[in-house]
Order: C-alpha cells, then structure tokens, then sequence
C-alpha cells in the first residue's frame, strides 16, 4: 500500500480554515418548556477528549450534504432558518466553569470557564432528550482529554491494578495546585474520583446555577452516557481488562449515586470508520466496550452502540485511504482533486483521532446515544 500524504495536506487545511471567521450561534430556542413536570432528569455525560468534542461548528454544515436525505434533513432541525444554530432552556449543561442552556460551544475549548466553538455529543443528545421528554433536563460533561480507563478513569470496584510502583503513584505537589485544587493523590483513578466530585458539586450547587430549577421536584440521576477508549489501547492489560472495568465504572456510579436504575449508554470507539478493526489494538477496545451488552444484569438498562459507521466514509477514504485495505490508494498516481480538498475542507476540523472535528459525526452520534437511553428508559 501507498504512503498517504493526507495528515500533513490536513493539517495545512484545518488551520486554514480555522483562521476563518467564526460563525457565532444565535439564542433560536427550541421546543422550550415554561414548567418543570416531575424530577429534574440528570444525564452525566463522560470519557476523553472526544465525548468533550472537537467539531468546530462550521462543520454542522456539512450534515446537509449527507446522502441520506433523512440524514441530511437533520441540518434544518438544528439551523431552522439556515443561518442560526439552535439553543434549549429547558436543557441545561454543566461542562468545566460553565452551567447555562444547552446550545454549541460546549466542546473542548482553551478556557473552560466560557463557552468556546466546538461541539461533542452533547449538542444533539441534549436536543433531544429535550424533545423526548417532558421534564426539565440537565447533562452534566466531565471529559478531560488523554485519559484512559484502566489507571485515570479506573472505579473503585476495579480494585489495583496490580502494578506496584503505579499503584503507589502520587500527584506532586506541584501538580496538585495546578490540577486538583491541591490534592495530593493516588493518580489511579483520579479522574473517576474527579468526575464523581463535580457531579457531585454541581447537584449540590442546582438552584445557583439554574434559577427554573424546581427545588420540590428534586432531580434523579436517570442515564450515563460513555464515550472514550482511545488510550487504552496502549495498553496491553487495559485492553485486555477493558471490558471488566466498564462494568465496574457503571456499577459504581450507580452505587455512588443511589441510583440503582440509573441506564447506560457505551460509544463503542469508531476512529477511523468500521474497518479499523485490522488494528488488533483497536479491536481489543471495541470488544471490551460490547461486552457489556453480554451481561445479564445489563440487560434492558445498559447498552453499547456502534458509532464507526456514523462516520461520512467519504472522509474516511480519503483520511484512511493508503493504509486501510478497503480505501488504498495511490495518492502519487490519483492525488486528491481540487473538489475532494474542498469538501474535507467543509466536513474537518481535526484529526482523524478526534472522528476528524466532523461536526455531522457528533450530531448523528449524540442522536443515537439520545435514541437508545429513551430505548432503554421506556423499557422500565
């Protein structure tokens, strides 16, 4: 197979386009609702950098070139006038220092303390969770990027990892003041305590931070969603164990929670579209993130769904093209044309690690992770 000189054409293309002027979203509310109907429905929304979401916004855009026209319809759900991005204010999001109405900028961002101009799966799942139901809701987004399962993420009812010298690692003090408000700590499982800390912080805080919060309704922790894997497969142990320690991070959570019929949605990680799977490491990941759709006591309240054909394959042969069997080719004798650039130009804004900041990529996989809580929420 050919080299694929795409990431450096990519990279030239991305910071281009990001020079260019940023389409600001516009407060076009949605479907709102005036009253709250029962309990506040909480949804904690959690994993890397990719459940953050690295899509600039101007790449919703290309969602209108789809060639599914019922794909491609969804554009005008989420720009009805064709210029302006909608917001809720009967869905609420908490991510880094900012709690307000759903709309874009939730996404990974340089200052988490103000809204920025990327999108994860929040836009949409949000969206619709606010359309399918009656109740106020609230997403809650923990997803600092580079973090991996097994040690960051790594739930209490994992246990050690079974690596002395890992086991025993500390912060520094130094990287306690600067990252964990000057907690000295074990680094496994950090990031799990550090989610549990905010979520917790957040729900102590509803009433501050969202005045239309009814306080005689209360909140219930209703759903889970998880989108990550990329850094565990790295890791041979974490690859192996990854599935085991999935199960493990819902049950707590549930646990931590007192919600005992709190549902699960698991993102199998979909880099680089369906055929990556040649990649035994990636695989590896995949499985253990279907596995928990094999447990019994998942069964109707846990699922994992495929995001890897949500991709535009388009984009993935072009970006995967020359080192995946199924989109060789010879860049050298057939380079990309003058119209394929221009489209990449519309549909990317990253890497192919981030699903390539393809904003079509993070509406149709936050709407497929609203899909299937509802699933799984009607079933009880």
């Amino acid at each position: 197979m050919q080299n694929n000189p795409l990431p450096v054409l990519l990279s030239i293309l991305i910071t281009t386009v990001l020079l260019l002027p940023v389409p600001q979203p516009a407060d076009a509310a949605a479907g709102n609702k005036k009253e709250a109907k029962g309990p506040l429905k909480v949804f904690i929304l959690a994993g890397q950098s990719n459940m953050d979401g690295q899509a600039h916004i101007r790449t919703i855009d290309f969602l209108g070139e789809d060639p599914d026209p019922a794909r491609a319809n969804l554009l005008k759900t989420f720009k009805p006038d064709g210029k302006n991005l909608v917001s809720r204010s009967d869905v609420w999001v908490a991510s880094g220092g900012v709690y307000d109405k759903l709309q874009t900028g939730f996404g990974g961002r340089r200052n988490y303390n103000n809204l920025g101009s990327n999108i994860g799966p929040e836009y949409a799942f949000g969206y619709y969770m606010g359309e399918m139901l009656e109740e106020q809701v609230l997403l809650i987004k923990y997803a600092p990027g580079g973090q991996s399962l097994y040690v960051n993420f790594r739930p209490p009812g994992a246990g050690k990892t079974g690596i002395e010298k890992l086991d025993n690692q500390v912060l520094t003090k130094e990287s306690a003041e600067k990252w964990n408000d000057g907690r000295v700590e074990p680094v496994v499982g950090l990031q799990y305590r550090k989610m549990i800390r905010y979520v917790h912080k957040t729900l102590a805080n509803l009433k501050n931070h969202y005045p239309a919060y009814d306080e005689k309704s209360g909140y219930e922790i209703s759903g889970f969603v998880w989108f990550q894997g990329y850094n565990d497969m790295f890791d041979v142990t974490g690859r192996q164990q990854y599935g085991a320690n999935l199960v493990h991070l819902i049950k707590d959570i549930r646990k931590e929670f007192k919600a005992p019929e709190m549902k699960a949605v698991v993102g199998v990680m979909g880099v680089n579209g369906p055929h990556n799977e040649h990649n035994p490491k990636q695989r590896e990941v995949r499985n253990g993130q279907r596995f928990i759709n094999t447990v019994a006591e998942f069964k109707g309240n846990a699922k994992a769904i495929e995001t890897a054909p949500l991709l535009d394959s388009r984009v993935v042969a072009l970006t995967a093209g020359g080192w995946l069997p199924e989109y060789d080719r010879d860049f050298k004798k057939n380079p990309i044309t003058e119209d394929e650039r221009a489209m990449l130009s519309r549909a990317m804004s990253n890497k192919g690690f981030h699903y390539s900041g393809e904003g079509r990529f993070f509406i149709l996989v936050g709407q497929a992770f609203a899909k299937t809580m509802k699933e799984l929420m009607h079933d009880n």
